[in-house]
């Protein structure tokens, strides 16, 4: 009667996956359980240190190492063939006899199971919350959490290659440089070689890559970096990171530059926030004739990006012309 329940279980089990499956090809959100091996590839392994035997959170447990099809993205199983031992261990759990502790990787917020599929798919398929693990903390060369998909692991395999050719983590490793969109470390990598070459002009010598990079984050990330975080700027453009704004502000500068206007961070942020106060249904852009009102009573443009939103809209309304018949 029991080893019935057991493979009526799996049998179940397997229903949930298909059903899953089904579901997920439906709406278009295929998420297979995460393989270890193509995150590493990914993201790059630096190193790993044995963190101890704890109870480790189910519902955190989302990849495996060397069996990511055998599973659904939910710890279902998959595969006829993984009958046997489940539902042995169905028998067993239901039994409340003590299993062995899994072993498992940890990454970012995602434990990888390196021993004990089975045992992770009946726990989650008897509502076990957590689950006793010997954790593995990995370390990798470009930070990853969240949900690693496709996408992650695209950008995580950029930065990796950023890194390998800037070293730029070797020279400060402080540094965190992350943005939205692929390709764009390739952009912030032609900045460093840029940076590199008008450093060996004015040097008379050949630079390092690694020396051109410590010196690009120091004299012109950071100090950007360091005005947007001033000024809240990422308040005002929502899912942009600070790297983003960086390349939208250097851009912007040399526009300026090449306009033959005034041109540095501060004036490309301040272009920048008023190009895109008279988006939408807010006001227009200011016209030169209002900014340069605004600099000559407000000051440089430091002080006139630290204008609130409000003040600016009523600088850059056109106000009514006073009735006649209104005290002056």
């Amino acid at each position: 009667m029991k080893q019935f329940r057991a493979r009526t279980d799996f049998e179940t089990a397997r229903i949930q996956a298909f059903l899953r499956e089904a579901g997920a090809v439906l709406r278009g959100d295929t998420r297979p359980l995460l393989s270890f091996d193509e995150v590493r590839r990914a993201a790059r392994l630096e190193g790993q240190s044995y963190t101890g035997l704890k109870d480790v959170p189910i519902a955190d447990i989302r990849g495996s190492v060397g069996r990511p099809n055998d599973f659904d993205a939910s710890f279902l199983p998959v595969k006829p063939q993984l009958r046997r031992r489940w539902a042995q261990l169905d028998e067993a759990m239901r039994r409340g006899e003590p299993v062995p502790p899994i072993e498992v990787y940890h990454l970012g917020d995602v434990y990888f199971v390196k021993d004990g599929h089975h045992r992770v798919s009946v726990a989650r398929h008897l509502g076990w919350k957590t689950i006793p693990a010997r954790v593995i903390e990995v370390k990798t060369r470009a930070p990853l959490a969240g949900d690693m998909d496709a996408a992650a692991l695209l950008q995580a395999r950029e930065y990796v290659d950023f890194l390998e050719r800037s070293q730029l983590d070797r020279v400060r490793p402080e540094a965190s440089i992350a943005v939205s969109r692929l390709g764009r470390y390739d952009r912030i990598f032609e900045d460093i070689l840029g940076h590199r070459y008008f450093m060996g002009l004015q040097q008379y010598r050949e630079v390092s890559i690694a020396e051109a990079s410590a010196s690009w984050y120091d004299n012109v990330y950071k100090p950007i970096a360091d005005l947007i975080r001033e000024y809240q700027i990422l308040e005002h453009f929502p899912g942009r990171t600070e790297a983003d704004m960086y390349l939208w502000i250097t851009a912007r500068w040399l526009e300026l530059s090449r306009a033959q206007k005034a041109a540095g961070p501060a004036e490309a942020i301040a272009d920048i926030l008023f190009e895109t106060e008279g988006q939408g249904e807010g006001p227009n852009p200011p016209s030169p004739q209002v900014l340069a009102l605004l600099e000559r009573w407000l000051g440089p443009p430091r002080r006139v990006i630290e204008l609130p939103v409000k003040l600016v809209r009523r600088a850059t309304t056109p106000r009514a012309e006073p009735d006649a018949s209104s005290p002056p």
